[in-house]
């Protein structure tokens, strides 16, 4: 009975701690929304309450056609990442080629970043990204292109984010066509 009481006190002593922690944050998030409500929050804090997780969206390129994608993409705010993505599945062509993005953005109050990964590539969440290709702060109402050779078949991801000069919060849309062109 002696070994068991202090590791049932630790154990309930968890539960409840868990339990506070929660009914805390249960209470910050009712009180942003009762701020919302009453119109006195000055600046937009973005949580994972605003954004939505966007499904994987995957075109399969065939030698010979184009393909079209699109979306809603969210500025994350300055020195962080919020990707919507989309891949490419370039497997068909085992030969390489070079894969030619060109993106239309649309007139909303976000400006955009386009970077290209591989599949395997970890997507940054803050800080600088280094993909394998890119197109950044793409004026609203604007086209960018983005061109990048490959070796072999291969999936990648094209990720598309608000610019880190654009108001966080803030959104756009935008619509690309691809295709694969010979080497």
């Amino acid at each position: 009975m002696h070994r068991v009481t202090p590791s049932l006190l630790a154990l309930i002593m968890l539960i409840a701690g868990m339990g506070h922690a929660q009914s805390l944050a249960d209470a910050a998030r009712a009180n942003r929304k009762q701020k919302a409500r009453e119109g006195a929050t000055a600046t937009k804090v973005i949580t994972d309450d605003d954004v939505a997780a966007s499904p994987d969206v995957t075109i399969h390129l065939v030698p010979g056609a184009t393909s079209t994608g699109g979306g809603t993409l969210l500025a994350p705010g300055m020195w962080k990442h919020h990707y919507s993505v989309t891949n490419l599945d370039a497997t068909r062509f085992s030969n390489g080629g070079v894969l030619h993005i060109e993106i239309t953005l649309g007139n909303g109050p976000a400006e955009a970043s386009f970077d290209l990964y591989s599949h395997g590539a970890r997507l940054p969440t803050d800080g600088f990204p280094n993909p394998l290709a890119n197109a950044h702060d793409v004026p609203s109402g604007s086209t960018a292109k983005i061109d990048y050779r490959f070796d072999h078949g291969t999936v990648l991801r094209l990720c598309a984010e608000g610019s880190w000069h654009a108001k966080a919060g803030d959104r756009n849309i935008y619509n690309f066509t691809v295709n694969v062109g010979s080497r």
